[in-house]
């Protein structure tokens, strides 16, 4: 079985994050996860109603671009290549570069890879293939303690997803130079600055940042008035909150953890945040066991909602200001 010698998976909490910092350990790099989280601007926020899609009401508290926001602030030397779907160009790079010893990170929808349950799409999950052979590529993925193993069809299938959230086309990361530790490290205030932005004066407008979350509170009390899957809404709430590699929190936890490497004061407003946001959590868990919509539950996912945009406007603003 062609593997990448010397490649070390080593499991962290978040797919992106984790897939990073082995990547980057590969070619002699350490950083944390955290501040391989941090310097790609990971903590953003995007909601979106999908009527089409299941769940109907869907977030996540994560930037969409997480690896090529880390490239673009850092300046390092990763290269991104795109693949168009059907005529095998996706697979044949990646497999190029295992056979040159190279691992690649590949960006995936769970949905179809054979280590998930087929539950729900999740698309931009970042993997390492470190390995292959004639059926299965063998794959370095987050929290798993060893390399999981995915059919190939399946993985082409996981890379070429057209969830509208985030549509992929064979999504590739590979290290094409030299990295410079000091000028990683320098682009903290950059990667500060570009997350915050994001928050404040979202690209996508209302459907993220401050914006959306306004909307979320706004709204979330009311799934079960306007969405027929509130139950499926309210549980997926709690997973892409607490449980789908966020570290906790909304990725809050992890956030704030980056900024106490990188000597921020800001550290326990982004942890603040985080507790919020698991009081949201366990309020759409709660909700989501009722087999009909409990008023007094739905009460308190709204007010919970409500504090998490009250944390979250301190946090960003606060950051922005400094």
């Amino acid at each position: 079985m062609p593997t990448v010698p010397g490649y070390v998976h080593t499991p962290g909490h978040h797919c992106g994050s984790t897939a990073l910092r082995n990547l980057l350990a590969f070619h002699g790099i350490e950083l944390s996860e955290e501040m391989a989280f941090g310097l790609g601007a990971g903590a953003c926020f995007y909601y979106l109603t999908l009527e089409d899609g299941s769940p109907t009401r869907w977030f996540n508290g994560r930037t969409a671009r997480l690896e090529e926001s880390f490239r673009d602030i850092t300046g390092a030397a990763l290269e991104m290549r795109t693949f168009s779907a059907g005529d095998g160009a996706a697979w044949e790079a990646a497999r190029a570069e295992v056979d040159a010893g190279n691992p690649a990170l590949l960006l995936t929808d769970i949905y179809y890879l054979d280590h998930y349950g087929s539950s729900a799409h999740f698309p931009g999950h970042a993997v390492v293939l470190a390995g292959y052979d004639e059926e299965f590529a063998h794959l370095s993925d987050t929290g798993f303690e060893r390399l999981q193993a995915t059919r190939l069809e399946n993985l082409a299938r996981a890379r070429h997803s057209g969830h509208p959230a985030y549509p992929l086309e064979g999504h590739m990361f590979t290290v094409s130079a030299a990295f410079d530790q000091d000028r990683l490290e320098a682009a903290i205030p950059r990667a500060i600055e570009r997350a915050a932005g994001e928050m404040l004066e979202p690209t996508w407008g209302e459907f993220a940042g401050l914006p959306a979350i306004e909307r979320l509170a706004g709204e979330a009390g009311s799934w079960p008035e306007v969405a027929e899957d509130w139950q499926w809404c309210a549980r997926f709430a709690y997973q892409v909150i607490e449980r789908r590699g966020t570290g906790g929190g909304a990725f809050r936890l992890m956030y704030s953890r980056f900024l106490e490497e990188a000597g921020r004061p800001e550290a326990p407003l982004a942890a603040a945040a985080a507790r919020c946001w698991t009081e949201l959590a366990d309020a759409f868990k709660a909700a989501s066991e009722s087999r009909t919509p409990d008023a007094a539950l739905w009460d308190q996912v709204g007010e919970a909602a409500d504090r998490v945009g009250e944390a979250e406007g301190r946090l960003w603003t606060s950051l922005a200001g400094s």
